[in-house]
């Protein structure tokens, strides 16, 4: 699971204002790079603490305290990465000091609390695996098999020589009877392969 782009949400902890940034990320390269701009455009504030998970089975994972105590905010943000369930994923915490010390408990509940609000609130998305296939059909059944494609299946589109050709993803099951319930067995069906599709997981 992952998020399908950035979000922010910000919340106000004994006057210190909390700023979470979150974002996908494809490489590390990549989650640094946002983590610079972050950065720049909150140039003026206290803090920017960071974490990110990136990379085949969450390979690189780094945090960064950015000059709040030892252990206080880089990991509690990564754990709060963690208990959410993602990967490819690089979170910012900003922070604009109110005048009121927290300690360590209070730091970690802060930029732990940021994380998982802000990674609540986010879109988030899985990909799933669907299978394409090519389907060769007489003409005369043109208008039954096309209308079901493009009732129950994605990216179809068509062709046409001495037969009709369609081309679609789907995971649905049976199409080998559906399609010769359609052309009365004159259809000819093969699984091409398979693509991924993003699917939405809030609730």
């Amino acid at each position: 699971m992952r998020l399908k782009n950035e979000f922010r949400k910000e919340t106000v902890i004994q006057k210190s204002r909390f700023i979470a940034c979150a974002t996908v990320t494809k490489s590390e390269e990549e989650a640094k790079a946002y983590i610079d701009y972050i950065r720049d455009e909150f140039r003026d504030a206290t803090h920017v603490c960071t974490a990110y998970i990136v990379g085949e089975n969450d390979a690189y994972q780094k945090s960064n305290d950015n000059h709040e105590p030892a252990g206080t905010a880089g990991i509690p943000i990564l754990e709060a990465i963690r208990k959410a369930g993602l990967s490819d994923t690089v979170v910012c915490v900003v922070r604009y000091f109110g005048g009121i010390k927290l300690g360590a408990g209070g730091l970690i509940r802060a930029y732990g609390g940021a994380t998982t609000a802000v990674l609540q609130d986010a879109y988030k998305v899985i990909d799933v695996s669907v299978a394409t296939w090519h389907v060769k059909y007489p003409y005369e059944y043109i208008g039954s098999v096309e209308n079901w494609i493009r009732n129950h299946t994605s990216d179809a589109s068509f062709d046409y020589d001495d037969n009709a050709h369609a081309y679609f993803a789907s995971n649905e099951e049976n199409l080998q009877d559906t399609f010769s319930d359609l052309t009365k067995g004159s259809a000819e069906i093969e699984k091409t392969g398979s693509t991924l599709y993003e699917e939405p997981v809030n609730e």
